[in-house]
């Protein structure tokens, strides 16, 4: 695993400042059968502050760290701190806690980096510069790598594929370049990315390689961006089953599991449901997911709020370059699906957050959306995204792939923009 180079997104900065959201956000935090075993050998007592009966919980053949009441992880202490590093040190600490916010995921002879903006130092690009902090991000590679990992087979980008990592990563790339221009509004250049996209996808353009790859990439990326050299003015609503589909997907992003909803699965599943048929009719009240999410009326998201700021800009275009540089859209990083699915899959993601934002923003009786709106919008959405197992199961699936085919995804990404 040492002779594998580290990537990291060069624009992204992050430290750990201890604000602990991590520890009291949720999170399930699963550990191996030795990580259960080496936490028991610890010895905890109530005296400590741990209930050893309660600090360990098992699913099925899983476990995971118990909770306290109040949705802190157990071993949260009153000062904010983990108990496991405080008296152990943080290498005593499991290696899901020890991992986070980073995502490492091979790609061929090197392993790329992304990161869960749920943390709000990520979102917000605070800290040391992650091309510092590669030899750290190393030894942390060492945990979830294997000692004899060898080079396997990239995602397909269409369908089943011939391509090795160096031309696979050759379309990643392309979509990055798109995404990239800081001069154009990120909703522009998704549909940009998006166009070219369905060009391949329609010629079958999914097994180029080499030159000859760059060359028709080339020739459909500036393509698109004279085809849509601003935002079309004529902004169509998306079809009714697009906009149906839609809040399906703004739900499964929006929605926060407590600890409360655990402990009472019959009664969270009660409201699940009741909150999905709401979501369908789109009727009424939109039901509060989660605590930061006030009660406003479907309607007062659907206005328009006018165009977003630079800084608003800057930080969902640096979200979606961490996605594409860290493959945390497709293959074993996003639900084993193919290049062209997962970035459809990403590309929903602008209208999401901008759906969050404005229900943030018409909470709080504004119309217009502030940097904090779209900042905590990412963090809701990009808590499940890749992660959520509704989102990775067959139905989402197929619903992603419908509005993909009604030209939905782009009409979505028009429509919030607004």
């Amino acid at each position: 695993m040492k002779s594998f180079r580290i990537e990291v997104p060069p624009f992204q900065h992050w430290s750990c400042h201890g604000c602990t959201n991590c520890c009291r956000g949720g999170l399930l935090i699963h550990v191996t059968a030795e990580e259960k075993r080496r936490i028991e050998a610890q010895g905890w007592t109530p005296a400590d502050g741990v209930d050893p009966n309660t600090m360990l919980v098992t699913q099925g053949d899983r476990f995971r760290l118990g909770h306290q009441s109040d949705g802190a992880c157990v071993f949260l202490d009153e000062s904010g701190r983990c108990r496991i590093h405080a008296r152990f040190g943080e290498e005593a600490k499991p290696r899901a806690c020890r991992l986070y916010p980073l995502a490492i995921h091979p790609a061929g002879k090197k392993l790329v980096v992304s990161l869960r903006f749920d943390c709000p130092s990520a979102v917000k690009n605070q800290g040391r510069p992650m091309s510092e902090q590669v030899p750290e991000i190393r030894r942390l590679a060492e945990l979830v790598v294997p000692a004899d990992y060898r080079e396997g087979s990239p995602p397909p980008v269409l369908r089943a594929s011939r391509l090795n990592w160096a031309d696979f990563l050759r379309y990643v790339s392309y979509l990055d370049k798109t995404v990239a221009d800081s001069n154009v509004p990120i909703a522009l250049k998704l549909l940009r990315a998006l166009l070219w996209l369905k060009a391949v996808e329609k010629a079958q353009f999914d097994q180029l390689s080499g030159s000859e790859a760059d060359e028709i990439l080339t020739v459909l990326s500036q393509s698109a961006g004279e085809k849509l050299s601003a935002m079309p003015e004529n902004c169509p609503p998306p079809t009714r089953f697009g906009q149906l589909f839609f809040r399906m997907f703004v739900m499964e992003h929006a929605r926060a599991i407590t600890v409360s909803d655990m402990n009472a699965p019959g009664r969270y599943r009660a409201a699940m449901l009741w909150a999905l048929l709401r979501f369908a009719l789109a009727i009424g009240n939109v039901p509060a997911l989660n605590s930061e999410l006030k009660k406003i009326r479907f309607d007062a998201v659907e206005k328009t709020f006018g165009p977003l700021t630079p800084n608003c800009e800057a930080l969902l275009t640096r979200f979606f370059r961490v996605k594409l540089q860290g493959l945390h859209f497709c293959g074993r990083a996003y639900y084993d699906v193919p290049l062209v699915e997962g970035f459809y899959n990403l590309a929903l993601l602008l209208p999401v957050i901008l759906w969050l934002s404005r229900w943030l923003a018409a909470g709080d009786q504004r119309s217009s959306l502030s940097e904090a709106d779209v900042a905590r919008a990412i963090a809701m959405a990009d808590h499940n995204h890749g992660y959520s197992t509704k989102l990775g199961a067959q139905g989402s699936r197929w619903r992603v792939g419908r509005l993909a085919q009604r030209d939905d995804i782009a009409r979505l990404c028009r429509w919030y923009s607004r």
